[in-house]
C-alpha cells in the first residue's frame, strides 16, 4: 500500500493539524492531491485524492447545493478532506458542522489546519511522498524484470529453466510459488509449494495496481486435511500457445502478501511465459521432426536400411529390440456425432499427457483424435505379464480421463510384438484394426472402463481384416441373415438389435427382455417375426456361430462406408 492519512499526518507540516473527524478513515491510501477553487473540480476526481479547501468555491452556495456538492465527492471516495477557515464564506460554521457530519458517515478525515499556512506549502511534501512511492515502484519493477531477464538468458536452454524462475520469486515474495498446466498438474514449485490446486468457485478476479495482460485471481484455500487454516491465494492464468493454459500459484502461507508483490510476480509471469514459449516452439519442432519420422515407419516408407537407421538414431531408439505398437483413443458411446468429434479434439491433450506420463521410454506421435506408441518390449518379459502391466497402465489412464470427463472412455488397440525396427509397420497395422474391432465387439466386450483389444485374439477376424472391400465382405454373411438386412427399413434395426441381444445372452428369452426393456412376450414375438422371415434354425449350433460371424461382418461393413 501507498501513502495513507495516518503516515501524512506524521509530516510536520500537519504537527498542529486538528483532525474535525472521519478518524475511522485514517488508513485510507492517498493516490492524489488536488485544490478546490471551483465546484466543477468534482469531475475531474478519479478517487483517492486529498482535497484541499478554503471554502472559497463555497463562499455563495446555499446548504442545499453544499450538500449535494458533498455527496458527489463521496462517490469519488477522496481520501481525506483538508479545510482552512474563512470569514468570508456565507454559513461558515453550518458548513464545517456539515462536513464534520459527512466526515463520520463515509469515513474521510477532516483536518483543520492554521489558516496562514499556504496549500503550496501542505501539498509539496505531499506530492513529493506520492512521487516517490511511484519512484520506489518503478525502480523495483525495473530491477525485478533486469533479474528474471538476465535469468532467462543465462538458464534459457536448461531444463532447470523454470524451477530457477520459481526460487528467484520466492525468495522477492517470501512465499512458496508453483506452476501448473491446463490439466492442473503440478510442472514445478518452490519448497513449501503444494503440488495440488483447484480454483474454487467463490475464487474473485483481483487488478494489480498497474495494467495486466493476465488474469489474476484471488482466493481462501487450506493446505492440508489436517490444517483447517485458510490462507489467501493468488493464480494467476495465460497462455502459451494455443489452447495451452498455464497457472502460477503464490500460496501467503508464510507471509502475507506485500505491498509490491505484484510486481515481482508480473514479471516472474513474463519471464515464465517467455520460457515456455521458447519450450514450447523447441519441442514443437522436434515433435514435428520425430512424427515424420515415425510416420515414415509405422508406414513402412523406407527407401534403403541405410536411410531407417539414420531416423531410428534420431529418434534415440535400438535398432534391433522387440516393438509392439499401441493405439489409444477417447470414446463417449452416449454422445450425438459432433459431440464426439468435439470431445476427442477438447481432450486430446488430456490423453497424450495421460499417456506420457504412465507409460515409460516410449516413442509417441498424435494423429488427429489418437495416441500412437511404440513400445519397446523387455525381452525377458511374459505375455501374461505384459498384458498385466499394460492392463494396469490403461486403468491409471482411464482414471486420469474420469476425472476431466467420467463419459469418456479409453480404447486401446495392440498390435503384436515384432523383432526390430522394421516389424514396427505390422504391429502398427495390426493395433490399427484391433482398435477399430473395439467398436464392433463394444457391445459384447463393454466394461464400466476402458477397452482393449489385442490383435492376437481376434482369431478368425484377423483374415477378415486384410479384406478392404464390402462386396467380397458382404459373402461372408449367411444367406438367412442377408433376408433380415434386406427387410424393411422401419423394421429391420429394432429385428437387428433383438437377434444381436438375443445372442449375445446366449438365446435366453428373459435376459433379451430386460436388456431391451420390453415385455417377455415382445421379446419372444420378435425372435419368432425374425425366424420366420430368416429362416435361422437357433437349434443348430453352427448355424448360430455362422449369423453371430456374420453379424460382425455387417458391422464391418457399415464402418467401411462410413
Amino acid at each position: 500500500m501507498g501513502l495513507s492519512v495516518e503516515e501524512m499526518l506524521q509530516i510536520d507540516i500537519f504537527s498542529n493539524a486538528k483532525l474535525l473527524g472521519g478518524a475511522a478513515g485514517l488508513g485510507n491510501e492517498i493516490k492524489g492531491a488536488t485544490i478546490i477553487e471551483a465546484p466543477d473540480i468534482v469531475k475531474f476526481i478519479s478517487g483517492g485524492e486529498v482535497l484541499l479547501t478554503r471554502f472559497y468555491a463555497f463562499q455563495s452556495c446555499n446548504l442545499k447545493e453544499f450538500n449535494e456538492y458533498f455527496r458527489e465527492l463521496a462517490a469519488k471516495k477522496v481520501s481525506a478532506i483538508v479545510i482552512k477557515r474563512g470569514n468570508d464564506v456565507e454559513d461558515i460554521e453550518e458548513k464545517v458542522t456539515y462536513i464534520q457530519e459527512f466526515a463520520e458517515k463515509y469515513a474521510v478525515p477532516v483536518l483543520e489546519v492554521a489558516f496562514e499556512l499556504s496549500f503550496r506549502e501542505i501539498l509539496r511534501p505531499i506530492l513529493e511522498r506520492l512521487f516517490n512511492e511511484e519512484v520506489r515502484r518503478l525502480k523495483y519493477f525495473k530491477t525485478t524484470h533486469d533479474n528474471f531477464t538476465a535469468l532467462s538468458f543465462v538458464h534459457g536452454s536448461g531444463d532447470d529453466s523454470l524451477q530457477k524462475i520459481l526460487d528467484v520469486l520466492e525468495k522477492l515474495i517470501g512465499n512458496p510459488a508453483a506452476l501448473f498446466n491446463q490439466n492442473m498438474e503440478y510442472l514445478a514449485g518452490t519448497e513449501g509449494s503444494v503440488p495440488k490446486m483447484t480454483i474454487s468457485e467463490r475464487a474473485e478476479e483481483c487488478q494489480p495496481k498497474f495494467y495486466s495482460n493476465y488474469i489474476y485471481l484471488r482466493q481462501k484455500v487450506a493446505l492440508t486435511d489436517e490444517d483447517p487454516k485458510m490462507y489467501e491465494q493468488y493464480v494467476v492464468k495465460w497462455r502459451v500457445m494455443y489452447n495451452r493454459r498455464v497457472y502460477l500459484v503464490i500460496t501467503a502461507s508464510k507471509n502475507p502478501f506485500g505491498d509490491m508483490d505484484d510486481i515481482a510476480i508480473e514479471n516472474a509471469v513474463t519471464a515464465l511465459k517467455q520460457e515456455m514459449f521458447r519450450r514450447h516452439s523447441v519441442e514443437e519442432l522436434e515433435e514435428k521432426f520425430q512424427n515424420d519420422i515415425i510416420t515414415q515407419i509405422l508406414n513402412g516408407n523406407i527407401h534403403s536400411r541405410k536411410e531407417l537407421e539414420r531416423e531410428v538414431r534420431h529418434l534415440g531408439i535400438p535398432f534391433h529390440a522387440n516393438y509392439r505398437v499401441l493405439i489409444l483413443k477417447l470414446w463417449n458411446e452416449s454422445a450425438g456425432t459432433f459431440e464426439k468429434l468435439n470431445e476427442q479434439f477438447k481432450f486430446d491433450s488430456i490423453l497424450r499427457d495421460a499417456v506420457v506420463n504412465e507409460f515409460e521410454d516410449v516413442r509417441i506421435r498424435n494423429d488427429v483424435d489418437q495416441v500412437i506408441v511404440i513400445q519397446q518390449i523387455r525381452p525377458e518379459q511374459k505375455q501374461d505379464d505384459y498384458r498385466r502391466e499394460l492392463k494396469g497402465t490403461v486403468e491409471r489412464i482411464q482414471k486420469r480421463i474420469s476425472q476431466k470427463n467420467k463419459n469418456l472412455k479409453v480404447r486401446a488397440g495392440v498390435g503384436k510384438e515384432v523383432e526390430g525396427v522394421l516389424g514396427i509397420s505390422d504391429s502398427f497395422k495390426e493395433a490399427r484394426d484391433s482398435l477399430e474391432f473395439i467398436g464392433i465387439f463394444v457391445e459384447r466386450s463393454a466394461v464400466k472402463g476402458h477397452h482393449i483389444a489385442f490383435f492376437s485374439d481376434m482369431g478368425i477376424f484377423k483374415l477378415l481384416c486384410k479384406c478392404d472391400n464390402p462386396e467380397e465382405l458382404y459373402e461372408y454373411i449367411p444367406e438367412s441373415l442377408q433376408k433380415l438386412l434386406h427387410y424393411k427399413k422401419q423394421q429391420r434395426q429394432e429385428l437387428l438389435l433383438t437377434l444381436n441381444t438375443y445372442l449375445d445372452r446366449n438365446q435366453n428369452l428373459t435376459k433379451t427382455a430386460q436388456e431391451l426393456f420390453v415385455h417377455y412376450k415382445t421379446a419372444s414375438y420378435r425372435i419368432d417375426r425374425i425366424v420366420k422371415i430368416t429362416g435361422i434354425d437357433m437349434n443348430n449350433a453352427s448355424e448360430v456361430l455362422a449369423v453371430r460371424i456374420g453379424l460382425i461382418v455387417n458391422k464391418m461393413i457399415e464402418n467401411m462406408k462410413r
